[in-house]
């Protein structure tokens, strides 16, 4: 066990070496830094140039194209099967916000928020694509990006602040994490018991007028941009813009409480 512990702990330090030590989070400086992602998927990134965007429209041919369409607009020909009127449809990559960024809100998503997405999928409504090559799947980020391309031609999209790391899930971090979700209203949709039953879930829509319940904190295997303290996190201090869950400005320049509230919400499980 002693050994499994040592070797875990020198992967976690050789990721955060890589990261602090690599060039977009250099040029970021203090601004702050990218989510991590595993580095063997950095090693394995192909140039983003005509010739990777041209295969990038051939993989999106055939794993994409059925749901997404064919000029990505969201509209293939099992789109209208999916969810039916009772869920998101699949999104439409010419045009909208996305949802699943570790920007702030408003902004684009970064390479390697796309790259997590296709990567690990969206639970209930979008399968992973982890079986495809780590090259393939920035292919299919670059492809992705050409369809809207006045809008990410020159964007330099920044991540947000990340401050301090996940603390211990202790009786008081959770005791403040509680205190934390009364005050930013966490409630009024995702209810006292975090069963997604509050005062506002059954009035909730996307930005196309799809009913949107809020996620069930009893059951994080649900959650849509990923149930890891850091998926939480960012999902806290980003919002999902397009759906019914806000950015929390109330926590710029306390962003390290946000760990506390973290806890709360992993501590729905646990209690459940």
């Amino acid at each position: 066990m002693r050994n499994i512990q040592h070797i875990a702990l020198g992967l976690t330090l050789t990721g955060l070496l890589f990261i602090l030590h690599s060039p977009q989070s250099d040029a970021k400086g203090s601004q702050g830094k990218t989510m991590p992602i595993k580095i063997g998927q950095y090693n394995d990134r192909p140039p983003e140039n005509e010739a990777s965007i041209a295969d990038g429209r051939l993989i999106y041919e055939r794993a994409c194209i059925y749901c997404h369409g064919n000029e990505g607009t969201g509209k293939g020909p099992v789109a209208f099967f999916l969810s039916r009127d009772t869920g998101p449809r699949p999104r439409d990559f010419t045009l909208g916000p996305y949802k699943f960024r570790s920007t702030e809100s408003g902004e684009l998503p970064l390479d390697e928020d796309l790259f997590r997405t296709i990567t690990r999928g969206i639970v209930g409504y979008m399968p992973g694509f982890v079986g495809l090559d780590a090259p393939d799947r920035w292919k299919l980020v670059y492809y992705i990006k050409s369809l809207a391309p006045e809008d990410f031609e020159d964007a330099q999209p920044e991540p947000i602040k990340v401050a301090g790391s996940p603390v211990p899930l202790t009786a008081m971090s959770v005791k403040r994490g509680y205190e934390l979700y009364q005050v930013a209203g966490c409630w009024e949709c995702h209810g006292g018991s975090g069963k997604g039953d509050g005062e506002k879930a059954p009035d909730l829509k996307d930005d196309s007028g799809m009913p949107l319940p809020p996620a069930n904190l009893t059951m994080p295997n649900s959650f849509k941009a990923g149930s890891q303290p850091e998926d939480l996190y960012r999902t806290i201090l980003t919002g999902l813009d397009g759906g019914a869950m806000p950015s929390h400005d109330r926590f710029k320049g306390h962003e390290e409480d946000v760990w506390d509230l973290v806890n709360y919400i992993r501590s729905f499980a646990i209690s459940k």
